[in-house]
């Protein structure tokens, strides 16, 4: 058995050649697999990144309409800058020494007691206030200014306005984009307070019989140290967003006045728990806290469940058989392995070598021969042409499966008209 068996295992051939659909088969389970972990890493860095707010002027936003570049340049400038939105936390850091308080929205939902509590807090070290565009409720901040609506409505402000007032830092910042609301002194002639940048161009001019006296002192940019607190108002928003602060002086004008203290608490106010209406929950609201932490676990299971249908056993082990298999049997069996994966390269080749095999016992030759040797015996026998038996035994190529079995029909007819 073992001299039949060696030689035909020299004689057939192993072939890495797999059909592209059995490639996709075995491949499908690591396609899976990637596609599940790609989507499930996707869904991890959206949830687990950190919560960013739109909300506009908010100091944690990247939108055009945050404040987050004005906040880190400050930094960058050594500036100890403290963003929140609680309210004890903000009195509780403007009361520090050498702060300012810097409320950039929502001024609305402030309570004439939060405010109260807020100027105490600066009070306690001679602290500074600023306010960006609190339109109408800057009087509850102070009586000492207002709203300008002594303009014309049909006025149109040039998209530039230039400083118009003694102010160093304005002066030193020059022209920036102007904005829709003009602040001006309650009282004319009230002592204290500096106006910037008011509005010039087409149709600006101030009207008699209003709440503002014409000639009061107007504009955009206002400072008023006379009050209990310290107090300036940035009248354009665009001054602080991220879109605009780099625009004309803007920057230098906003940047100069928050930094004047080593400090800066920046307090966005939120409606919560200011009697304003709440916007109804979402959907994700009403989802439990532990619902997240169960699919993070369920990841790593479905990866091990992955790794565990899609593994590979290793090599085949060799091992003796406790029964004679007839080399017959073996060179079969290999060719039907070959033709049910479709190589029929293999196949053939397979079958060639159990025919030459068997003519080889037949015609009395030894295990060792050589196919030309058995080919060269076979046309002798059987008075073949030895280049059709070469061209059935070797060369001829099959492409498909009719073609295979012509060949192995000719194999059988040859081997079949040996004595």
């Amino acid at each position: 058995m073992s001299a039949q068996l060696d030689v035909a295992a020299r004689a057939t051939r192993s072939t890495s050649r797999v059909p592209l659909r059995a490639r996709l088969r075995s491949a499908a389970v690591w396609i899976v697999a990637a596609f599940v972990i790609l989507i499930t890493v996707i869904v991890l860095v959206l949830l687990t990144g950190d919560e960013e707010s739109a909300e506009p002027l908010h100091y944690d936003s990247t939108e055009r309409t945050g404040t987050k570049a004005l906040v880190e340049t400050l930094r960058d400038h050594d500036v100890d800058v403290t963003t929140t939105e609680d309210q004890e936390q903000a009195r509780s850091a403007a009361a520090r020494p050498d702060t300012t308080l810097l409320i950039p929205a929502n001024t609305a939902a402030l309570s004439p007691g939060d405010i109260a509590g807020l100027e105490y807090a600066l009070r306690t070290h001679g602290n500074r206030l600023v306010l960006v565009d609190p339109g109408p409720t800057v009087s509850e901040f102070t009586d000492r200014l207002t709203v300008n609506d002594n303009l014309s409505p049909l006025a149109d402000p040039e998209a530039t306005s230039t400083p118009a007032c003694d102010s160093p830092i304005a002066r030193s910042a020059g022209a920036v984009t102007t904005g829709e609301v003009e602040y001006a002194e309650a009282k004319k002639g009230t002592e204290g307070i500096t106006a910037c940048y008011p509005f010039t161009g087409p149709g600006v001019a101030e009207i008699d019989g209003t709440e503002v006296a014409p000639g009061s002192a107007r504009g955009q940019f206002l400072t008023d140290s006379g009050g209990s607190v310290p107090l300036t108002v940035l009248g354009n928003p665009d001054w602080v967003t991220n879109e605009n602060i780099d625009e004309e002086g803007n920057a230098s004008l906003v940047l100069s006045q928050l930094s004047q203290t080593q400090n800066l608490v920046v307090y966005y106010p939120t409606v919560e728990g200011s009697g304003q209406e709440q916007s109804p929950p979402s959907t994700i609201d009403f989802v439990p806290g532990w619902f997240l932490a169960g699919v993070l676990w369920l990841v790593p299971c479905l990866l091990v469940l992955l790794l565990v249908i899609g593994r590979r056993f290793g090599p085949l082990a060799l091992e003796r058989l406790p029964v004679i298999v007839p080399a017959v049997e073996t060179v079969h069996g290999r060719a039907a392995l070959s033709s049910r994966s479709h190589d029929r390269d293999g196949a053939l080749h397979t079958l060639r070598a159990g025919a030459l095999l068997r003519i080889a016992k037949r015609l009395g030759l030894s295990p060792d021969a050589r196919t030309p040797d058995i080919i060269a015996r076979i046309a002798t026998v059987t008075g073949t042409d030895p280049g059709r038996l070469h061209h059935v035994f070797v060369s001829a190529p099959v492409r498909t499966d009719a073609e295979l079995t012509e060949l192995v029909h000719q194999l059988t007819q040859i081997e079949s008209e040996i004595p």
